[in-house]
């Protein structure tokens, strides 16, 4: 039989934005009330806009009673929409599809990084300048990772970058792959024809595009084996969910189901053999971990990211007020609506900074530039960064040379993120030394030919 809602109100509790709106539509029960009505049958904008204000957030599938795929009904429904439904539909539309093209996503990055360089005019927490600020500066972004030939050398971990890693933040994956070869002793594979991972289409409704990008990705790790690393949870839980994207398909079905088997979560991977290298802080540092949507809702999800941090000696973890909370990013959500979104983020912010944190770490791409914008535009006193830059730091102890060095500057005293006056000697990252011009050591050429990742340049 089916589901249906039971109208109990459990999901009006943790529904990020109805608690920040307030309006019964916006809840999960309002929507399942809208879909059951003759509303339905012809979405008026209003309707539309309804089911466009949802994060996807699970929170409300994770407490609902009756276990209903709300998300999944939320997807369904935007399926039917028109292509630019919603809230700045265009503005939405054109970055989903810019991230299932890569190289126009990466043009549109090296453009943004060079306006960006011109636009230092401009007050610290002006809105472009924040958003531009979030790239890496231009000579990182000619150190990005370096895509392999597609030859897979046996043994090695194949890396799937995900769209932060990649083109916006290419420092998160040099310290990923760093992280790889100190802590396993392993090389990393980074195939050349991955792409976006095709959440953000998935979460728009569009499944066809969603599943084009998904046989882009399973294509491109085909000739590897052995596990595959996520260095963003929302890509990982969503690489994990490729079987059901081919529930038509048998063929295909089974050949997700290998991929997906592959997939390891940065935290996961990373426990044991970091825990190993015992790691530390240069000082005492009190650290919050950011909860991203898509691991919060499960004991392993929540607890290995955690076991990692409380495994490095002078870390003092703390815990946001109230418990993890969305931050409102949301994949595109942001670009709709971003009012609401940084209202989202306040309350998500009120609670970690009650907690006292030095620096914030967290592991969803998302999640992280929505951090890092958002204490720059509440003038919030704090560090972000991703787990893995940070366990570098730790693992490579001199974090003021490390920060440097993996970063190139980009997102230092460079990057609108900090240009607040938000010093790294304040989340007690760096040493005496701060000032001084850092060495850029860069890797080391450890690399087999064809292996996919060679020296930094």
């Amino acid at each position: 039989m089916k589901r249906s809602c039971a109208w109990c109100g459990a999901c009006t509790v943790v529904c990020p934005v109805f608690r920040v709106d307030g309006r019964e539509s916006l809840t999960a029960r309002g929507k399942m009330h809208l879909l059951a009505s003759r509303l339905a049958e012809r979405p008026s904008a209003t309707f539309r806009d309804i089911f466009s204000r949802c994060l996807l957030c699970g929170a409300c599938e994770n407490i609902c009673p009756r276990q209903l795929p709300i998300r999944e009904q939320v997807i369904g429904a935007r399926s039917g929409f028109s292509a630019f439904y919603g809230r700045h539909g265009v503005r939405r539309t054109l970055a989903r599809l810019a991230l299932s093209r890569p190289p126009l996503l990466e043009g549109l990055v090296r453009a943004g990084v060079v306006l960006e360089q011109h636009l230092r005019t401009l007050p610290p927490d002006s809105g472009l300048r924040l958003k531009l600020g979030l790239l890496e500066s231009r000579p990182v972004i000619g150190r990005a990772i370096p895509l392999g030939s597609g030859r897979y050398v046996p043994g090695s971990v194949s890396y799937f970058t995900g769209c932060l890693a990649r083109h916006l933040q290419p420092a998160v994956g040099r310290a990923t792959v760093r992280l790889v070869r100190r802590t396993v002793g392993r090389h990393s594979f980074v195939p050349p024809g991955q792409g976006c991972c095709g959440l953000a289409a998935l979460s728009a409704g569009r499944r066809d595009e969603a599943r084009r990008m998904a046989r882009r990705n399973m294509e491109a790790f085909a000739a590897s084996d052995g596990p595959i690393l996520t260095s963003c949870a929302s890509c990982s839980a969503h690489l994990a969910t490729y079987p059901e994207l081919f529930r038509d398909d048998p063929v295909l079905q089974e050949q997700a189901r290998a991929f997906a088997a592959r997939v390891r979560e940065f935290s996961d991977f990373f426990l044991e053999p970091v825990a190993a290298q015992d790691p530390e802080t240069e000082r005492e540092l009190r650290v919050l971990y950011h909860d991203p949507c898509h691991l919060r809702f499960s004991e392993q999800g929540r607890s290995r990211p955690r076991q990692l941090l409380d495994s490095i000696r002078g870390l003092q973890r703390v815990e946001a007020a109230g418990g993890g909370r969305c931050c409102g990013q949301g994949g595109l959500f942001h670009l709709g609506y971003p009012e609401l979104s940084a209202a989202v983020f306040r309350a998500c912010l009120a609670g970690g900074m009650a907690a006292g944190p030095g620096l914030v770490v967290t592991t969803c791409s998302g999640c992280l530039m929505q951090w890092q914008q958002g204490v720059v535009l509440e003038k919030q006193d704090v560090l972000v960064l991703h787990l893995a830059v940070f366990l570098l730091q730790c693992l490579e102890k001199g974090q003021e040379e490390g920060v440097s060095a993996i970063t190139g500057g980009g997102l230092g005293e460079e990057n609108a993120c900090f240009a607040d006056g938000i010093l790294l000697k304040r989340a007690g990252l760096t040493g005496k030394s701060r000032g001084r011009k850092s060495r850029s050591p860069g890797f080391r050429d450890e690399t087999p030919a064809g292996s996919g990742t060679g020296p930094e340049p």
